[in-house]
């Protein structure tokens, strides 16, 4: 995954129609008994082969793109999660998400603020991402990292640490 750009004066059937896809299924899971096959149905028409076994997104949830989320093994996501996702996302195996986070790949030019430039962002395996977090485009969280809750993660981090503060810095090995 590397830097896109996407002019928005251009049209483009297939992002709208993604686009349209993957709100309206937020929208049903939102709606939706938690834990029902009709849930776990709408689950896997969201992310199709994009997610991994024993993974579960409890709703509500934002997701501008989902065709753009690759979701590894074991995976648990808590309610309130959004993502701007043009960019690509990628979640490794065994990764914990908290309430209420953000990951943001898309950013406005600028200088034309019709020009979305993306960025991917990767979580890798074994991750713990703590409550109301914000992950910024292009950023990589290393295996086995910790972001406290309520950081703002604007750069890498490293693997093995755990990270806290806006803007986020490892502050201890683990």
């Amino acid at each position: 995954m590397s830097e896109i750009k996407i002019d928005l004066n251009i049209p483009d059937e297939e992002r709208e129609a993604e686009i349209r896809r993957s709100r309206q299924l937020c929208f049903k899971l939102g709606n939706t008994m938690p834990m029902t096959e009709e849930y776990s149905a709408l689950i896997n028409e969201l992310f199709g082969n994009n997610i991994g076994e024993n993974s579960n997104i409890d709703a509500p949830l934002y997701i501008h793109t989902a065709k753009d989320i690759k979701i590894g093994k074991n995976v648990t996501v808590l309610n309130g999660f959004k993502c701007m996702s043009m960019g690509g996302i990628s979640i490794g195996d065994n990764v914990s998400i908290s309430f209420n986070c953000t990951i943001v790949t898309n950013n406005h030019d600028l200088k034309d603020k019709n020009i979305l430039i993306c960025k991917p962002v990767i979580i890798k395996n074994n991750v713990w991402i703590g409550a109301n977090v914000t992950i910024l485009p292009g950023v990589t969280i290393g295996e086995n990292s910790v972001i406290g809750a309520g950081a703002v993660v604007t750069k890498d981090i490293p693997c093995n640490c755990v990270a806290v503060g806006s803007p986020a810095k490892p502050i201890k090995n683990i």
